[in-house]
């Protein structure tokens, strides 16, 4: 996979570090992600939800990262335990909307992702299962399956 850009290393330790932190586990495809690029903005970025209804772009891969505000961190904190998304949803990345990409990190749909329409999100309520909509069945099915607009 090839960047415009992406954040500064990391290791297994910060990994494990968000891990336990935050008591989830990432799946493996998403972990070895994260230790190759920990985020940035991909070349290959336009998407489709796995109904076709939905084509979208996405803008940047959250990094875990201290020193930015737009951290893998941050934006669990703010998005699923703010319950905006469903708990089980970590945010990974965001398109130019402001809707984000979350992947599934427990329950039955583990490693799966979604886009969140979060144009539709109503202040003090969860976002509405119904904007929400299945990309792909995997991190590495997710990644595969971006390509570049004509």
């Amino acid at each position: 996979m090839n960047f415009e850009y992406s954040f500064e290393k990391i290791s297994c330790k910060d990994v494990e570090n968000f891990e336990k932190i935050r008591n989830v586990t990432l799946p493996y495809d998403y972990k070895q992600f994260l230790l190759l690029n920990n985020g940035g903005k991909p070349i290959k970025r336009r998407f489709q939800s796995k109904d076709g209804k939905i084509t979208s772009s996405l803008m940047m891969y959250f990094p875990i990262s201290e020193s930015v505000e737009i951290s893998l961190d941050e934006k669990y904190k703010i998005y699923s335990i703010g319950k905006i998304v469903p708990s089980n949803f970590l945010p990974i990345g965001i398109d130019p909307a402001d809707s984000l990409i979350c992947l599934s990190v427990s329950g039955n749909d583990i490693g799966k992702v979604y886009f969140c329409d979060m144009d539709y999100f109503e202040e003090d309520n969860e976002l509405k299962k119904e904007f929400i909509s299945l990309i792909s069945n995997s991190f590495t099915e997710f990644t595969g399956s971006l390509y570049i607009p004509e």
